[in-house]
């Protein structure tokens, strides 16, 4: 028995509604700025249609989203992208995680992500508290979601994760030790240096990388690059692959694409393969291009 796991990232939803001067008087004006004069011809709402259509032909997969769902962190856009999503996926189909646009300044929780909170698994009531990181076991595949996603000054869009946050993944990683669960890490930002000083990349990358290379992680999914990135880093008795996926509403070289991961276990041991689904312009469709030449034993 397999399991497809579908990837998509960096959705950047249209802003349907004109914020007001208020809202605009931070950090948003610039971002406000970049979308109205090029984000908005650049991220489009029907690339998306394309692939959530083409992932809702099976009924057996599960979709994993690695951030940047809305641009300035209105709760006008997480409304909207509630129901977008709740359109297109059901509960259990779709695990979400926030990237730095979701966090674009500081906002409270209840106002922002708490609208997507059907697509975590929050382990406590507080509607004010975040519900990173958490866990969800499918068909002995645990997702773990993080957050690496919290407010930067104009023109930088780093990201960082609390030590409490840290160090709840450990106890996470220690309760499922021994399962053999097949274990994947979902964090927007990549876990490798990004851009000068990595001052656009993940700040605490060693502290992350000291806990989760102590443990069995298979596979580790990030975005904001809005493109595919393959890179691996190094545990205590192997190399797990880190795969960055394309922005799902950007057009790349004019193609749309997403990733999927076919996971299954074969004599008590995991192995994985990687394809690429591209859509065809002149055909109208997606077709499967395997990017793994071989299944990745795990």
């Amino acid at each position: 028995m397999s399991q497809i796991i579908c990837h998509i990232s960096d959705l950047h939803l249209p802003i349907e509604k004109k914020p007001t001067l208020l809202q605009l008087l931070n950090k948003r004006i610039f971002g406000y700025l970049n979308h109205t004069s090029k984000r908005k011809n650049i991220f489009k709402l029907e690339n998306l249609d394309l692939i959530f259509n083409d992932i809702n032909k099976s009924n057996d997969i599960h979709t994993v989203l690695t951030g940047d769902i809305v641009n300035l962190s209105l709760e006008d856009e997480f409304s909207s992208a509630s129901q977008l999503l709740d359109h297109h996926f059901k509960e259990k189909a779709l695990s979400v995680i926030p990237g730095n646009h979701d966090a674009y300044i500081k906002v409270d929780y209840k106002r922002s992500m708490s609208y997507l909170e059907k697509y975590f698994n929050k382990q406590n009531n507080s509607i004010d508290q975040e519900p990173f990181p958490y866990l969800k076991v499918i068909n002995d595949i645990a997702i773990i979601g993080l957050s690496s996603a919290i407010n930067s000054p104009p023109l930088m869009c780093w990201g960082k994760m609390s030590s409490e946050q840290i160090n709840t993944l450990e106890d996470i990683l220690k309760s499922i030790h021994g399962n053999n669960y097949f274990t994947i890490i979902l964090i927007h930002h990549p876990v490798h240096k990004y851009g000068f000083m990595n001052l656009k990349g993940l700040l605490n990358r060693k502290q992350l990388l000291e806990t989760i290379t102590k443990y069995n992680i298979n596979l580790v999914l990030h975005g904001h690059l809005h493109q595919e990135v393959y890179n691996f880093i190094k545990t205590k008795d192997k190399f797990v692959p880190c795969i960055g996926a394309p922005s799902s509403s950007k057009m790349l070289n004019e193609k749309i694409s997403y990733l999927q991961y076919k996971i299954w276990k074969k004599d008590d041991k995991w192995n994985f393969s990687v394809y690429r689904r591209l859509y065809d312009n002149s055909e109208k469709k997606f077709k499967t291009q395997d990017i793994t030449k071989n299944s990745i034993n795990v």
